[in-house]
């Protein structure tokens, strides 16, 4: 008993900072913002010049995400260098570190799962 109260303790000390560095690991110096985000799907993002990568949450590491991007906000979908509207990741990522990284100059970047849109981000 005397050797779980403290580990008890300093669990609980420990935590408030884990949750505080979880929390930043979206960049401050984003070039993007985030104009919608589902924390359920999408962890964490962040972005420099023209890379976004984003974290997955471990249950959806096995999933594909569809990534969309236009030059107006809602706007029609400009292509890929593939000459589709629609760059869809590969599924079955084994590491939960950052899952997904695109690289593009487009204004606006969408990030779907399952026809739902899970990240919506603006280039600043």
């Amino acid at each position: 008993m005397k050797y779980i109260l403290p580990s008890l303790i300093s669990f609980l000390l420990v935590f408030p900072i884990f949750a505080q560095v979880s929390a930043q690991e979206t960049s401050k110096d984003m070039v993007a913002d985030i104009l919608t985000q589902d924390e359920s799907v999408v962890q964490a993002v962040r972005s420099e010049g023209e890379n976004v990568w984003i974290k997955l949450a471990p249950a959806y590491l096995a999933d594909s995400i569809t990534v969309r991007i236009s030059d107006k906000n809602q706007g029609a979908y400009r292509t890929w260098f593939n000459n589709e509207q629609d760059l869809v990741s590969v599924d079955g990522r084994s590491n939960a570190g950052w899952s997904d990284r695109v690289e593009t100059k487009a204004k606006y970047i969408e990030y779907w799962h399952n026809n739902l849109l899970v990240l919506h981000l603006e280039r600043k």
